[in-house]
């Protein structure tokens, strides 16, 4: 995997490291930010890890945190699970130009995965080519996913959102050791696409995690799935009878082994579908961490960084096998569908068709996209920007699969430039002139970590504001378009 050239060590505030030391590049695998969280300190916050003597060895991945594997999302998207799975899975990778004194703007990525899948280890998250050919100090990260990291016990000694506090447990110490691996401290932005860009979203609102970052980038992240206590106790119930003990016994919940929580997990996930939702382990407004639902924040302004947001263009389309009506609605079953909606049915259907959608699995299919990622995403836009700049994008290059159009997830191996690994160039349309587009998304991220505004070349991309709504579209061609879709934004109001 590695052309080593031979090996680095870096004094950290816990002990040294030594890393890999590559001819353009060096990178630091496995590091942790927080002490396994095993026994009393599962559902906890997480704990400090202990200071070490010597030289401790950072050029493997450490393992990721439990999840499923073979479950309805695998294989959605190209390698997202990991079967390397571990109790000490608190850790972070690191990828810099050089370990030197140049203060280099620093990007931390935030994995995706419903809450409940992934890793910061994942190959289409390697850092390298983001590095070398920006300037950047990239940063991957693990947190608590799943019951593990979502789960909410009614008990003192447990905190709610964990996988939330593992994230900013991590920003901390990025604040603290990242300017010994060639970073800036001060320039810190986060990113990450669905549940890593939800994840962007909980750091946004959570009071904790303000002044850890300085810029945030959120990929088809916005919904309007978080979850409320009443409805995070109904998980707890499901989960704990479905592990078979008490949902107020902390202890034996504690005591459950890892695989008996991930079958508990999904067991409880299968019954929860119709009452709580495709999320059931998701972040919470809990009160303490996240005081308020991510768009309430928005609008309060609770962080006012530079934020760019966006979704792909046909979104949901990942996820039709779930809805096998929906291929063969007919005028009538669309008419059917959203009458139970409640909105004015005809000027619905004149909307999409104003935009040239017209056949009823086509309409659908926009509407669930609309509805599930692009309204929330507007709406989050809309907030944020009386607070602090923002810059909207849609993300239009396609899948290979021309039923999926450009789907969620599509835009993952993009800013990485990672798009002839892990079997993504045959996910991918036209990986080859991909690469074109990947470069221009690394240097629009990378800029907008340099300096607070993303640029490339002699590309102008103007902030969002709710006159003129400039989306930049992401695709074979990289143009601004004014208000996209304005008919069907006015519609659902």
């Amino acid at each position: 995997m590695w052309l080593a050239h031979g090996m680095t060590t870096v004094a950290t505030t816990l002990g040294s490291l030594r890393g890999i030391a590559a001819s353009d590049h060096q990178a630091f695998l496995g590091i942790p930010y927080a002490a396994a969280p095993v026994g009393a300190l599962r559902w906890a916050a997480p704990a400090p890890v202990a200071p070490w003597s010597g030289v401790r060895e950072a050029t493997s991945f450490g393992p990721a945190a439990w999840q499923p594997t073979g479950g309805p999302l695998d294989g959605l998207v190209p390698g997202m699970g990991s079967a390397d799975q571990g109790d000490d899975c608190l850790s972070l990778n690191i990828w810099t130009p050089a370990t030197d004194d140049t203060r280099r703007p620093v990007m931390v990525w935030i994995h995706g995965g419903a809450f409940s899948l992934g890793a910061g280890s994942l190959s289409a998250y390697d850092g390298r080519a983001l590095c070398t050919r920006t300037d950047t100090v990239v940063v991957t990260i693990n947190y608590r996913v799943g019951a593990l990291g979502f789960l909410v016990l009614d008990d003192d000694s447990a905190v709610a959102n964990a996988g939330i506090l593992d994230q900013i447990a991590a920003l901390r110490w990025v604040r603290d050791n990242i300017a010994a691996f060639g970073g800036d401290p001060d320039r810190v932005t986060i990113f990450g696409e669905s549940a890593g860009g939800g994840s962007v979203l909980s750091l946004l609102s959570a009071p904790d995690a303000q002044g850890l970052f300085h810029r945030a980038i959120v990929q088809s992240g916005a919904t309007d799935l978080m979850l409320d206590r009443d409805r995070a106790r109904l998980v707890l119930e499901a989960f704990a009878r479905c592990a078979g003990v008490d949902p107020d016994d902390t202890d034996a919940l504690r005591a459950l082994e890892p695989a008996q929580v991930l079958a508990a997990q999904a067991q409880a996930a299968g019954e929860l579908f119709a009452t709580v939702g495709t999320m059931p382990f998701h972040p919470c407004v809990d009160g303490e961490v996240l005081p308020t639902t991510w768009q309430q924040a928005a609008e309060a302004g609770v962080s006012t960084v530079p934020l760019i947001i966006g979704t792909t263009r046909d979104e949901m389309a990942l996820f039709a096998g779930f809805d096998p009506g929906a291929a063969s609605l007919d005028g009538a079953g669309l008419r059917a569908r959203l009458e139970r909606m409640g909105p004015d049915v005809d000027a619905i259907i004149d909307a999409y068709a104003s935009t040239g959608t017209t056949e009823p699995p086509a309409v659908w299919s926009r509407i669930t996209t609309d509805n599930a990622m692009w309204r929330p995403a507007l709406r989050y836009a809309e907030a944020h920007a009386t607070h602090g700049p923002v810059w909207m994008y849609r993300f239009d290059w396609t899948a290979a699969r021309p039923e999926l159009g450009a789907p969620h997830g599509v835009d993952i191996p993009f800013p990485f430039d990672t798009i002839d690994v892990g079997g993504w160039d045959a996910f991918v349309s036209d990986p080859a002139a991909a690469h074109g587009l990947a470069r221009t998304i690394g240097d629009l991220w990378s800029s907008f970590a340099r300096t607070g505004a993303p640029t490339s070349g002699d590309l102008d991309w103007p902030p969002f504001d709710t006159e003129r709504r400039a989306t930049l579209v992401l695709g074979p061609e990289v143009q601004i378009i004014e208000d996209p879709n304005g008919a069907v934004r006015r519609v659902w109001g």
